[in-house]
């Protein structure tokens, strides 16, 4: 028997073999050898999510036996610094631009250009829990300083690198994108996983990257980050109308029969979880996270390059005050 992905009421699960005459969103995944969301669903996610980003090894399937395992990609830099995966990034990069100006979007559909709206403010919490909306921080000197590993490091992938100061300030950044009656949900922020929606037979979102949301898998595997509250489905997380959905099939049909654009979706497999009995992690005096908030604009976007410095970086240096001392103080801001 074959494993396949196949939507149910428009989320992607895990099924036996599916017959491959179903079109378009009914059937969003074509199976071309090994299929690509169960192998993401099989393989260890801290294995690959070591170092949030540009360390984050590309799955390379191995068939051995019965199992298929993912091979880390050689992590050699050449003499100009760029490692394999800054290769691959960048090539897929080019390869989005290319399928958009062929699909005319670029130029029919506005980016989320720099600008004022882009933002990242601190907030003060209190005593409470962050609220749907809010992105945690991690804050580096439990992370970077701590004598234990705290137990959102392994919540989230992370692995700690000392090599440089990039790797060093390639720190977990999450956004909380649902409170349940079990607990709290979010998704990691910045981790890649080296591929585009279309590298899992996709027809729409071909040119979306796919990211890990992180290690926990509650049932739903894909969510969408998205600019359209208005959609079927959808949750509002923020004022100025950053959205959540689980529901790809409606995603397909926004953005064919509807307003929408594919730019404004943002594709993660797996989440971040915490139990109820867990949530104290989140409190300000556990010293754990830093709450913020981002513009919706700014959560969005896409890197530009493979260079940028880790989301971490660009979110506190945006958010200035105590954020700011800390990257100077332990030195993971770029020189000035």
């Amino acid at each position: 028997m074959r494993t396949v992905a196949k939507p149910c009421h428009g989320r992607i699960h895990m099924a036996s073999s599916l017959p491959h005459d179903s079109k378009k969103c009914a059937a969003p995944l074509r199976l071309i050898g090994l299929s690509a969301f169960p192998l993401l669903a099989l393989v260890p996610c801290r294995a690959w999510l070591s170092n949030i980003g540009a360390r984050a090894l590309l799955p390379r399937p191995v068939r051995r036996g019965s199992h298929v395992v993912v091979a880390a990609l050689p992590e050699d830099a050449d003499g100009d610094g760029s490692t394999d995966w800054d290769k691959e990034l960048q090539r897929a990069t080019e390869r989005l631009k290319k399928k958009e100006l062929q699909e005319g979007v670029l130029t029919a559909v506005p980016l989320f250009d720099r600008s004022d709206d882009w933002t990242v403010e601190r907030v003060d919490l209190k005593d409470e829990v962050p609220a749907a909306g809010t992105v945690l921080l991690a804050d580096p000197r439990t992370f970077l300083e701590s004598k234990t590993m705290p137990a959102a490091a392994a919540r989230t992938g992370w692995m700690p690198s000392f090599e440089s100061r990039r790797e060093r300030a390639r720190l977990p950044v999450v956004l909380i994108t649902e409170h349940r009656s079990e607990g709290i949900e979010g998704v990691l922020l910045g981790s890649w996983s080296g591929k585009l929606m279309g590298d899992m037979g996709l027809e729409h979102f071909m040119t979306r990257p796919l990211y890990i949301g992180g290690v926990a898998n509650p049932g739903r595997g894909l969510s969408m980050l998205h600019s359209y509250p208005e959609m079927p489905g959808a949750s509002q997380l923020t004022e100025d109308g950053l959205a959540v959905s689980s529901d790809f099939g409606v995603a397909c049909d926004w953005i064919s029969e509807g307003p929408g654009s594919a730019l404004r979706f943002k594709f993660f497999w797996n989440t971040v979880s915490w139990r109820r009995d867990e949530v104290d992690e989140m409190l300000s005096d556990k010293g754990i996270w830093i709450p913020v908030t981002v513009s919706r604009d700014l959560l969005l976007r896409e890197p530009d390059s493979s260079f940028e410095d880790p989301l971490w970086v660009q979110y506190a240096m945006k958010a200035g005050g105590e954020l700011q001392e800390l990257g100077d103080q332990l030195g993971l801001f770029p020189p000035s």
